[in-house]
């Protein structure tokens, strides 16, 4: 039986990655602890991720999974929301945060938040699941977190280690936080063509919880398709080499 592995990034809900679980059937499923930076991800992890695993992630902790696939062998990486460099505009969203956090705690930091990480779907009718989320955060950690991307460099050359590991980046339509062209970036630098973009309606920063029926739906195709990206680039890619990957919409009610 092939193994998920799911590597939540710090501001994960506190359900983590359950329900695209849940709704995983037939794989042996591992989830590891989150940590609030990069580097206390990487360091942890190197030791409890499971070797020759597909690798799901979320946020900064995508990160550590590039740095990890070599090693441990990895199958393949979902990843969600994803960026690989703290640009200007990024910092200042993190740096924003930190300041709310800093003047109001975490209830300040959840106020000047919710915008920029939920989509219009959670604002509007997930009042509850937000409030699971808030009583999940830890001021400490969350304020290790906004340091760490404030002081994030360029961590897009670790892509290009991926030579044999087909990447799927999965981003909410609506994320206000690390918006679509994060996800180009990633997707561009993964070699060979191995990289696919993916986006979910009405979903934000937390696509996976927003939208779970869709998430599962473009992670179990990508999973179990995750060989034919290692025999070469499909032919809408290997036509447009020049050109960012299109963004691909898949349908939840499509039969599979």
């Amino acid at each position: 039986m092939e193994t998920i592995a799911y590597l939540p990034g710090y501001l994960s809900p506190p359900s983590g990655f359950r329900m695209l679980a849940e709704r995983l059937e037939g794989y042996a499923h591992v989830e590891l602890e989150r940590r609030p930076t990069p580097a206390q991800q990487l360091e942890a992890w190197s030791a409890e991720l499971p070797e020759e695993a597909h690798l799901v992630a979320s946020f900064e902790a995508g990160l550590a999974a590039v740095r990890l696939a070599g090693e441990k062998r990895a199958r393949s990486l979902t990843w969600f929301s994803p960026y690989a460099r703290s640009d200007a505009a990024l910092k200042a969203r993190a740096r924003a945060l930190a300041w709310a956090l800093d003047a109001g705690g975490v209830e300040g930091f959840v106020e000047v938040a919710r915008p920029l990480l939920f989509g219009s779907l959670m604002l509007e009718r997930g009042e509850e699941l937000i409030a699971a989320w808030r009583e999940g955060l830890e001021p400490a950690g969350v304020a290790a977190w906004a340091r760490s991307l404030v002081e994030l460099g360029d961590e897009r050359r670790w892509l290009r280690t991926l030579q044999q590991l087909p990447v799927m980046s999965v981003v909410g339509a609506e994320d206000a936080f690390a918006p679509m062209r994060y996800a180009h970036e990633v997707t561009e630098w993964v070699p060979e063509l191995k990289g696919i973009l993916v986006t979910l309606d009405g979903a934000g920063h937390f696509s996976f919880w927003e939208n779970p029926r869709e998430a599962t739906s473009v992670a179990r195709g990508f999973i179990e398709r995750y060989r034919e990206f290692l025999e070469g680039p499909a032919e809408w890619q290997a036509e447009e080499e020049d050109e960012a990957p299109p963004l691909l919409r898949f349908d939840p009610e499509a039969p599979r």
